[in-house]
């Protein structure tokens, strides 16, 4: 009976190692994927970008994002729609992708910024929001130094 019980403990730990490897090769598996996907998208971003910047300066304008968006004969919207990239407000868009504030987007904050859009609306929505919050900290703390120079004139 010893002898069984030593038997099972083998028999289970075969499979148990079996069945780690197993998982562990499928985690490998599915980053691989993930690796994959996304130097995928990235060649997609990039050669969107190439479309969009049609003076060839390496930069894209804001003139250049909106008729890129507006023109319909590109089929280029559905594209970026495929990409799962909400681009209906070419304006905020612009201003997401635009990190430094520049005024115009080379192709790292193209594709680092579609990237961070890619998803639902939700990421596009959050993004927004979190630019208009920034936005409004930046104008009330100007406004609060401005009322406290005033006061401080006053007294």
């Amino acid at each position: 009976s010893i002898t069984v019980l030593g038997v099972m403990n083998i028999v289970t730990s075969v499979f148990v190692e079996s069945a780690m490897r197993s998982t562990q090769h499928y985690r490998d598996l599915l980053m691989q994927e993930k690796a994959r996907n996304k130097e995928m998208y990235a060649k997609h971003l990039r050669q969107i970008f190439r479309q969009i910047d049609v003076d060839g300066s390496g930069m894209i304008t804001m003139d250049e994002l909106r008729q890129f968006l507006q023109d319909e004969s590109l089929e280029l919207t559905e594209y970026f729609e495929a990409l799962e990239i909400d681009a209906e407000d070419a304006k905020a868009l612009f201003t997401l992708l635009d990190r430094d504030d520049s005024g115009e987007i080379d192709v790292e904050e193209f594709c680092d910024g579609c990237l961070r859009l890619k998803g639902e609306a939700k990421s596009f929505d959050i993004n927004c929001l979190l630019y208009n919050s920034k936005r409004m900290e930046y104008k009330i703390s100007a406004l609060s130094e401005a009322l406290l120079a005033v006061v401080d004139r006053f007294e």
